[in-house]
């Protein structure tokens, strides 16, 4: 019966390779994604695999279409720094219907959720950078919540863009307090929200199922995972208990990639120069120039700290415990191949 489930998951995961990861479609000037046939056909082998094969067999109905809709909106936007309040109110209608749309293979719905999403991201992005030309007082006594998960969704439009105006006048006084040059804490923080957009444009629509998988899976059970391509290659590494890198595990904390976990033996573990919740902020390779890395996919930082067997990279670190604010130092690694214990 395993073997006949990891079958199943594997023939998913081959059509997943071979669906178009950029299928877009233009609405009103904004660049959409739409998931494609393949993720339609995954979809119900996936509901077929957990309702009868499955060792919970776990039957889809309107009570899991409610957990797996409040986990993907919780994926989306995790600290409510982007959807309306209206639209919240616009995606209960689809809060007791996920579970016929999984079944029928019907994506439109969660798609729909995360152009909304996409477009309210990208709104407060260009927003911030519009902001930036302005002048800032960091003599009053102002209050800045960095993560608002417990706090109410936007009422309006307005309401967002002050909680933004906070965020970016704290961000500037985090980089001042650094000791950087005014002017270019600007320019740091423009080429920071920049990154944002860049990386947010990069985003296809097998991210998108992933997430919508991540949800249903971790809804039915948390150790049931589907992986897209680009986590089956991360599976398979961990399989082959072998990669090249720095050995370290990463992990987003919030829009900075933080580190998770020193891999015994790894080229971090011998130098001990990197330690567990360090937060990287910028990658350089060789003695080329740093990139800054805050508020890119964890992916694409990875793929950047990652690299052959003998060649250098360099990363600007915070230590752990330390605020953004705060002097990185730079680490400097030669990437190794990194043996996985059991």
């Amino acid at each position: 019966m395993l073997k006949k489930i990891f079958l199943a998951l594997f023939i998913a995961a081959t059509l997943a390779c071979k669906a178009d990861p950029r299928v877009k479609a233009k609405v009103d000037g904004t660049v959409n994604l739409q998931p494609d046939a393949q993720q339609s056909l995954i979809t119900r082998e996936l509901v077929n695999l957990i309702e009868n094969f499955h060792y919970k067999k776990v039957e889809l109905n309107d009570s899991i279409s409610e957990v797996i809709y409040n986990k993907y909106l919780e994926i989306l936007d995790p600290t409510r720094s982007y959807f309306l309040k209206s639209d919240i109110q616009e995606f209960e209608k689809f809060k007791h219907t996920f579970d016929d749309d999984l079944s029928e293979g019907d994506l439109s719905a969660p798609f729909y959720m995360y152009n909304l999403f996409q477009k309210r991201y990208n709104e407060r992005i260009n927003y911030s950078l519009s902001q930036l030309g302005k002048q800032y007082e960091f003599t009053k006594n102002d209050v800045y919540n960095y993560n608002r998960e417990k706090l109410p969704w936007f009422a309006s439009v307005n309401e967002a863009n002050s909680v933004w105006q906070q965020r970016i006048k704290y961000e500037l006084l985090n980089l001042k307090l650094a000791g950087s040059d005014p002017a270019k804490n600007v320019q740091t923080l423009k080429q920071r929200y920049q990154n944002l957009l860049s990386q947010a444009s990069k985003v296809n629509n097998q991210d998108v199922f992933q997430r919508l998988m991540d949800a249903f899976t971790e809804s039915v059970d948390p150790h049931t995972n589907y992986f897209n391509p680009t986590n089956a290659q991360a599976f398979n590494e961990t399989m082959a208990r072998a990669f090249e890198g720095i050995g370290a595990r990463l992990q987003q904390d919030n829009e900075v990639v933080k580190v998770a976990e020193i891999i015994p033996g790894g080229p971090a573990f011998k130098a001990r120069t990197l330690n567990v919740n360090d937060k990287i902020i910028g990658v350089a390779q060789g003695n080329d120039d740093f990139e800054d890395i805050i508020g890119w996919r964890i992916d694409a930082a990875v793929s950047k700290i990652k690299g052959p067997k003998g060649t250098t990279v360099r990363l600007k670190v915070i230590p752990a415990g330390q605020e953004l604010s705060a002097k990185p130092k730079i680490v400097e690694l030669v990437r190794d191949k990194v043996i996985l214990e059991e």
